[in-house]
């Protein structure tokens, strides 16, 4: 049972939804979850890291859009 004053239509939005393809990959020394975007590219969806201070970076807050090819 629930009690919420969420309307249930919004509590279960996107349940019927195919789970998105995700990527664990290390960028910058930091382990992380991206979804793969097009042209080599991926938007970082969580961090998988212990150290407290990746969380304050930046350049890996979730939404993030990363290249996912190293550029020389």
């Amino acid at each position: 049972m629930m009690w919420t004053i969420i309307p249930p239509e919004v509590v279960w939005e996107g349940i019927e939804e195919k789970p998105k393809d995700l990527l664990q990959l290390e960028w910058l020394g930091v382990q992380m979850l991206v979804e793969p975007l097009q042209f080599a590219q991926g938007k970082i969806v969580r961090l998988l890291s212990s150290e407290p201070n990746d969380f304050l970076r930046p350049e890996l807050q979730p939404g993030s859009i990363i290249d996912l090819i190293p550029h020389a």
